[in-house]
């Protein structure tokens, strides 16, 4: 799929998205959807800065090969660094038809609270359909579980840990 831009204005009132949806609160923002090839620097860095450094999670188990065949959004600050990312994985990945599946969703500390890492699962569930994916499921941390289900998502069967660290299935029917 060809990359697509949004910008999402931030504010400190709450404003909406060119998509319609509300957008986030603080210093006006960009976001991206594309290919590793083109977003993947922006990305790694907020991952890193995340997943690797803060979360401790080793660096061997945040790579693998479905960032190259994974639809990537990238959120940007007015000075057009990357603060916060997630993907969309590809059909391949989930042997349920019609099932997609996000993961890697992370803001960094500085822009929580803001409404990126929101517009940013807005804009990978807005893309979902266009893979042919009915409904998502993804693997929540369960301290930001909540976050999931504001943004429609039912958490399914028992928690469990995934690189040590506790979290649930969830899943989004799309509409």
């Amino acid at each position: 799929m060809v990359g697509k831009n949004y910008n999402f204005v931030v504010s400190s009132s709450t404003t909406r998205a060119n998509d319609g949806a509300p957008a986030a609160t603080g210093p006006a923002a960009n976001l991206a959807l594309g290919a590793w090839g083109e977003l993947g620097l922006g990305a790694r860095e907020v991952r890193t800065a995340v997943f690797v450094i803060e979360q401790n999670i080793p660096a061997a188990e945040e790579w693998d090969e479905w960032d190259a065949q994974s639809l990537h959004a990238v959120a940007r600050d007015a000075a057009g660094s990357a603060i916060g990312t997630g993907r969309l994985l590809p059909p391949a990945f989930d042997a349920q038809r019609g099932t997609g599946h996000i993961g890697r969703m992370a803001v960094l500390r500085q822009a929580r609270g803001a409404g990126v890492g929101g517009a940013i699962l807005r804009a990978l569930m807005k893309a979902a359909p266009d893979y042919g994916f009915a409904q998502i499921v993804l693997h929540a941390q369960s301290h930001v579980a909540d976050f999931y289900a504001r943004h429609g998502f039912v958490a399914e069967g028992a928690e469990f840990l995934e690189v040590g660290i506790p979290h649930v299935l969830m899943r989004a029917r799309l509409q």
